[in-house]
């Protein structure tokens, strides 16, 4: 019996615990207004969370990327962004999870939490979609801000005829194991 209870219990705790980055990124889209889109990609997500129990509410912990590790298919938009975003004086833009919430049986979830962005701490939610598969955690999130609310102009062509949008969305990707 003893052995019974055990197993029950390493099993329900399989994935309690640290989890590993397997893989993940970061992917951000704007567009220039009359012009056409921005598409910046961070390949170095960097993960530190945790799953308490077997429950996927139960994941906390931080994401975070390095600013000047994000690239588009313009290398000199991209050292637009850097000084845009003043990725020297704020290297790092971090998401600090709180909680998760299931929203359905699909495996649609929002993660709330911190977005920690140009050195300002906002409330952020993001919608996930969280799955578990074969000892893999999968999560995939989108939300969007607007980097006016973090203190960020955003630069603009000849005047104010072609200007970068304030509106930013972001996509981010985490393959984790425990």
């Amino acid at each position: 019996m003893k052995k019974l209870i055990l197993i029950l219990f390493f099993s329900l705790s399989l994935f309690a615990g640290n989890l590993t980055l397997k893989e993940g990124f970061v992917a951000a889209h704007t567009e220039v207004f009359g012009d056409s889109t921005i598409d910046p990609l961070n390949n170095v997500l960097h993960a530190d969370l945790t799953m308490l129990s077997d429950d996927i509410t139960s994941i906390t912990g931080v994401l975070s990327v390095d600013m000047k590790l994000f690239v588009s298919d313009n290398s000199d938009r991209d050292e637009h962004m850097h000084e845009s975003t003043e990725a020297s004086t704020f290297p790092l833009a971090s998401y600090t999870i709180t909680g998760v919430i299931k929203n359905d049986e699909s495996g649609s979830y929002t993660l709330n939490g911190i977005l920690d962005f140009h050195g300002i701490k906002k409330e952020h939610s993001f919608k996930a979609e969280i799955s578990i598969n074969n000892g893999t955690l999968s999560i995939s999130a989108i939300s969007n801000i607007l980097v006016s609310e973090y203190g960020i102009d955003m630069p603009c062509l000849l005047g104010f005829a072609l200007c970068v949008e304030d509106r930013i969305d972001i996509f981010a990707k985490a393959v984790l194991t425990k």
